[in-house]
This record gives structure tokens, C-alpha cells and sequence, in this order.
């Protein structure tokens, strides 16, 4: 089942190197901490909690939608130990180390989906896979070239555009190829990238991918300008990008068939994102803490969101993805308010430390629900019967 279904032990591991990310701040503040932890925070969130919902979604779901075998033994305990490798640098401040593992994960992650595809798919998988591997791919260019005398050797440029590609693009790539397809489910809606099963492209699915790649150069763009003196122009077109790309491809910003708790976390991912950009766009002197909306309510609680719709629906709990989720609801509101208390340390310099603490703790108390309440169905199989007293509550 781990083979097959690799999420049941990422997803958790992820939210806990997330937890440990955000608590770091407090730890160094009480001076239990021997290093600053401004590159190692990043590091445990977007290589540590974000790079484990990538692992463990792709790992369930390509081998699936190409029509291939799951991950080998090796595989998964390469990958695993490749990612606890990463942890340990990260969390220790040993940044370069960490960056370069990380390379290595991704490398490996890049050349299992590839050579799944090579060799003996029955299936093509949604259009939008195209975008995925170049997140992959350029993650591990970037990763690679900041591990690498810890880029020094770049210049403030190269430096630049290596974080924004491990930032932003390594994440923002896959979710734009992958959310056409998966999104829709959210809503009860279909699919314009969901095509019937074949092994060679159907009709319909190259210009699917030119969409994908003429919006994806798009992206890349927005980093062009932010890196050589245009930040103001490069965060709007980004929000751009992100608005126009899934107000076309996915029912986010349309009526929906059906309403859920799942989806209108979504929506709010995705709006804070938006909100995100544009408050970096126009107060670049507190940018750091104004992509904490993008960050942590955006691409964190839509991770989180996809997460919990994976976990549930692979435990067999699909009447819990219809209708009201409290605890998701709680998870949602608590990483909103520790992004929003985040972003105000850096407009208001007086409190910085204390919001530091205090949005930190809020992090990982919104992680820890979420632990709490989709552990409990984790090790469910989807045939399985559900029980009354072991599932989350539908309120």
C-alpha cells in the first residue's frame, strides 16, 4: 500500500518538517537556536513540507494516470532517505547540503516519471503534466546551482533567479499543470484535461499542452522581470498568470455543482496567492512578509486542501469531501491568521519578534489539527468500511 499510495507516509512527515520550519523562530529567539534560521526556514518549508506533498502526490498519482507500475522498494526508500537527508542539513543550518540533496530528489523523482512514460505507459497523463516536470526540473537546476559554492559564484542576479525557480516556480509549475485536472473534482465539475485512455496523445490534448507552455513562459517571465529591475511589473504579471490561468482551466471563480469545505479552501489558496503578489507588487519594502500570503495561506493551505481531499478519498471517506469539514475549516482559519500576523511583523517593526513567535506557534497548531484528524483515516484502505468512531466528523 506505501508503494502504491507513497502520500500515506509523506503527507504527514511533510506537515511535521513544516512545523519544525516555522518553529525555528521561536527557538532562536528563546536562544535555543546556534544559527539565524533566515535560509533554513525557507528551506523546510517549500524542500521539507512542500517537497513531501509533491513526493507523495506524484508518487501516487502518475504512476496511475500513465498507466504504470507504482514505485519500487528502492525507490521509495531512496527518495525517503534522500528527503530525511534534507531535513537533517536544513534543520541544522547547513543550507548548501541541503539545497543539494534536494537537487538529487528531485533529479531522482524526474527521472522515475520520465522513464515511466518511456517505457511501457498505456496511458498519456492530462496535459498539464508538461508543466509539472519543468517545476521538477528546474527546482533541481536551481537547487543545484545555489548548493553549489552556495552560489556565490552566480552574482546577485543568478542568486535571485535561483530562489525564485526553488521559491516559486519549482511549486507554481506543477500546481498550474496538475490543477485543471484535479481541481474540477473539488467542485463537481468536469474536466477539460481529462481525456479518454490512451497511449498516444487523443485529439484535443497538444493544444492543451501549447496553452500550458504559452501561460508557463508567461511565469518565467514575470521572474525576468522582478530579477533585472522590474519588481513591481513581474509580481502583477505573476498574479496575472495565476488568475487568468485558473479562471480558464478550472471552476475556482465559477458556480459550482457542489459545495465543500475542500473547495472553498481552494478558492481561498488561491486568493490569498493573488493578494499575495499584488502586497509584495506595491509594498516591496515588506515583501518578505507580504509573500507570506502567497506562501503559507496560498500554496501551503492549498497543499494542505489537496491533501486532505487525497487522504480522504483514498480511505474511502467520499462523504466527507461533500458538505462541511470543521476541522478543515479550523486548519484554514488558523494558517490564514498566522500568515496575516506574519505579513504584520514587517509593518509593524516594534511587535516584529513577538509576531514572529506568535505566527510561528499559530503555523503549527493549524498542522497539528490537521495531523490529528487525517491520521486517523491515513492507513484506511479505500474498500475498507469506515468506522463510526475513526473517522473525522462531518459538521
Amino acid at each position: 500500500m506505501i508503494l502504491a499510495e507513497p502520500f500515506r507516509v509523506f503527507f504527514p512527515l511533510g506537515v511535521l518538517a513544516g512545523m519544525g520550519g516555522v518553529l525555528l523562530w521561536p527557538l532562536y529567539y528563546a536562544q535555543w537556536l546556534g544559527y539565524n534560521p533566515i535560509e533554513a526556514h525557507p528551506r523546510l518549508m517549500i524542500e521539507g513540507f512542500m517537497g513531501a506533498f509533491v513526493l507523495g502526490f506524484l508518487g501516487t498519482a502518475f504512476p496511475r494516470l500513465a498507466g504504470n507500475r507504482g514505485w519500487s522498494g528502492g525507490e521509495f526508500v531512496l527518495l525517503l532517505g534522500l528527503w530525511v537527508g534534507v531535513i537533517g542539513c536544513a534543520a541544522s543550518g547547513r543550507v548548501a547540503a541541503a539545497d543539494g540533496t534536494f537537487t538529487v530528489v528531485l533529479g531522482v523523482l524526474f527521472c522515475g516519471l520520465v522513464l515511466r512514460w518511456a517505457c511501457g505507459h498505456r496511458d498519456t497523463p492530462p496535459p498539464g503534466f508538461v508543466l509539472a516536470l519543468s517545476g521538477l526540473l528546474g527546482g533541481a537546476v536551481a537547487a543545484g546551482c545555489l548548493a553549489w559554492g552556495q552560489g556565490l559564484w552566480l552574482g546577485l542576479s543568478g542568486q535571485a533567479w535561483a530562489k525564485l525557480w526553488l521559491f516559486q516556480g519549482f511549486l507554481l509549475l506543477p500546481l498550474m499543470g496538475i490543477g485543471p485536472y484535479l481541481l474540477p473534482r473539488f467542485f463537481g465539475l468536469p474536466s477539460s484535461h481529462s481525456f479518454e485512455d490512451s497511449p498516444s496523445p487523443p485529439a484535443g490534448w497538444w493544444p492543451r499542452v501549447g496553452a500550458a507552455v504559452f501561460w508557463g513562459l508567461h511565469l518565467v517571465a514575470s521572474f525576468a522581470l522582478e530579477v533585472h529591475g522590474y519588481p513591481l511589473i513581474g509580481q502583477l504579471l505573476r498574479a496575472l498568470v495565476i488568475g487568468v490561468w485558473f479562471a480558464m482551466e478550472t471552476p475556482v471563480f465559477r458556480r459550482a455543482k457542489l459545495s465543500s469545505t475542500t473547495g472553498n479552501v481552494v478558492r481561498a489558496a488561491i486568493l490569498s496567492m493573488l493578494a499575495g503578489c499584488g502586497a509584495a507588487a506595491f509594498w516591496p519594502a515588506t515583501r518578505i512578509g507580504s509573500l507570506h500570503l502567497f506562501f503559507a495561506s496560498g500554496l501551503g493551505l492549498l497543499a494542505l486542501a489537496v491533501g486532505t481531499r487525497v487522504a480522504l478519498g483514498h480511505a474511502g471517506q467520499h462523504a466527507l469531501l461533500v458538505g462541511p469539514l470543521r476541522w478543515l475549516r479550523w486548519v484554514a482559519g488558523l494558517v490564514l491568521l498566522a500568515a496575516l500576523t506574519r505579513m504584520s511583523a514587517d509593518f509593524l517593526p516594534a511587535l516584529r519578534i513577538s509576531h514572529h513567535i506568535y505566527g510561528a506557534w499559530t503555523w503549527a497548531l493549524g498542522g497539528l489539527v490537521w495531523m490529528g484528524a487525517v491520521t486517523r483515516v491515513l492507513w484506511r484502505r479505500e474498500d475498507a468500511p469506515p468506522p463510526r468512531s475513526n473517522c473525522p466528523r462531518r459538521r
